[in-house]
């Protein structure tokens, strides 16, 4: 049975590489900012299910096991907790162009730098080697209580934000990733009273069934399909950014002039030559465009181009 569960999680191992396989192409070929900021997220999920996965395996087939491995492993996917909460946030203010979306991010990373460094100083958390145990104290509870919050503040904004994206292409990616998160922090949740009150873990084998690779194996499904079946740019007219759009944004008139290049899928060089001014002024004015339309590339400007259409 135990051999049947490691087959099982490399089985969903695979299907997580797969996912993240056929994202990164698309990442690649639309050069989105959001299809970035989504694969790193996705790294790190997968990172968590193969350090977690690793620890099962050392538990039942390595004899040598040791509690200090057991505690060097336990500390890398703590970290690795905290930075799937981190991507996460960056990766939903990214998608909806929350305000001060790069000052939110910057915060969030910055308080869990603090949080890990609490969890592996003395008032976090500390193994007894001769008794193989760890000791659980205050700066352990307080990154727990940290790691919380931002989850929640990520689930806020995600289904905050939703009806933003409700009529666009987007509106079934998102709403999956969503509701994978819901089903961590469901669990984040059951566990928190009974995390926050340890003081001493003992070194044991860690033999339990990992159920929350049966949704992650789901997502990574669900992922897959998405990609398959991605939506490819419909066509914007070459000719015209809709009036609408240009007073949302305040975009300028040679700011629009500029958009209707991209769209007509010119380089900057081309619209430097074709508008007579220097390739400098170009990326000013693209950046000026970026700033406002609240994107981070060509492909995230048409996207919101084509939704105002």
């Amino acid at each position: 049975m135990q051999d049947l569960e490691i087959a099982f999680y490399l089985g969903v191992i695979m299907v997580g590489l797969a996912a993240l396989t056929i994202a990164g192409f698309w990442m690649l070929k639309t050069q989105s900012a959001d299809l970035r900021n989504f694969c790193i997220l996705y790294v790190l999920f997968m990172l968590i299910l193969i350090v977690t996965v690793l620890k099962q395996y050392l538990s039942l087939n390595v004899e040598g096991y040791s509690a200090q491995a057991w505690y060097q492993i336990s500390g890398v996917n703590q970290i690795l907790n905290c930075a799937v909460i981190v991507a996460l946030i960056h990766f939903l203010v990214g998608v909806f162009s929350v305000r001060f979306r790069s000052l939110i991010s910057a915060i969030f990373l910055i308080t869990m730098l603090i949080s890990i460094g609490l969890i592996y100083s003395p008032l976090g958390a500390t193994l007894d080697s001769d008794r193989e145990i760890i000791h659980f104290g205050n700066g352990y509870r307080i990154a727990l209580l940290w790691y919380f919050l931002a989850f929640t503040f990520a689930i806020l904004v995600g289904y905050g934000f939703l009806k933003q994206v409700w009529k666009t292409d987007q509106r079934n990616f998102i709403l999956g990733s969503l509701i994978f998160a819901t089903f961590g922090y469901g669990e984040s949740l059951l566990h928190l009273p009974t995390n926050l009150g340890v003081s001493i873990v003992s070194f044991s084998k860690d033999t339990g069934f990992l159920y929350s690779s049966i949704p992650y194996a789901l997502y990574g499904l669900f992922v897959i399909n998405y990609f398959l079946h991605f939506p490819l740019p419909a066509p914007i007219e070459q000719d015209q950014v809709s009036a609408g759009f240009i007073s949302a944004y305040g975009i300028t008139e040679r700011e629009r002039e500029i958009i209707l290049k991209v769209i007509q899928g010119k380089s900057n060089a081309d619209i430097a030559n074709e508008l007579v001014i220097s390739l400098a002024t170009v990326k000013t004015h693209l950046h000026n465009i970026y700033q406002k339309v609240g994107v981070d590339s060509r492909y995230d400007l048409l996207a919101r181009v084509r939704s105002s259409q």
